[in-house]
């Protein structure tokens, strides 16, 4: 498995990106690229257009329920049933990803992959989380879990742990 976190600008700054813990970690499969509307880094509209990867992307009924947002052109027939060689998480606030699904076609026309498992985050650093929105750590662990990389998912929660507890 092999993740690329495609970081709002606005994240990298941030003292509560967790991001940075998978990528201090697991170096050798997990990068950055950052996010541009205008400007999309070449390598990733590739991996996106050679169905190789998918956005790790709740389903629209699951996120948007409660609060009548949409994100056009996401439909059900775009998610993946198996989890791809590479996922791409949107490593930004959900108010964030909601905006860069919505302004960059090239993610709506992705394939996704949804996390089926409804958790509750633990993630205490941030206020105005969504209801079932996990953050990027979160993410993170429940996929290592689904691939059964049992010890790097537990390398990461004593991070996120130790992360949270300053």
């Amino acid at each position: 498995m092999k993740l690329v976190l495609l970081t709002h600008e606005r994240e990298v700054q941030r003292p509560t990106n967790t991001g940075s813990l998978a990528l201090s970690a697991f170096p050798q499969w997990c990068r950055r690229i950052m996010w541009s509307r205008v400007a999309p880094d070449r390598e990733l509209i590739a991996l996106i257009n050679s169905h190789r990867a998918a956005v790790l992307f709740p389903r629209p009924k699951n996120l948007f329920s409660s609060d009548n947002l949409s994100v056009e052109n996401t439909t059900e027939q775009l998610y993946l049933e198996h989890i791809p060689d590479t996922l791409i998480i949107l490593d930004a606030t959900w108010q964030e990803a909601r905006k860069m699904m919505r302004q960059s076609p090239y993610l709506k026309a992705a394939d996704k992959f949804a996390l089926t498992e409804q958790l509750d985050s633990g993630f205490t650093l941030r206020r105005n989380q969504i209801e079932g929105g996990l953050c990027t750590i979160e993410c993170i662990i429940s996929l290592l879990e689904l691939k059964s990389r049992h010890q790097e998912a537990e390398e990461l929660k004593q991070a996120f742990g130790d992360f949270q507890a300053g």
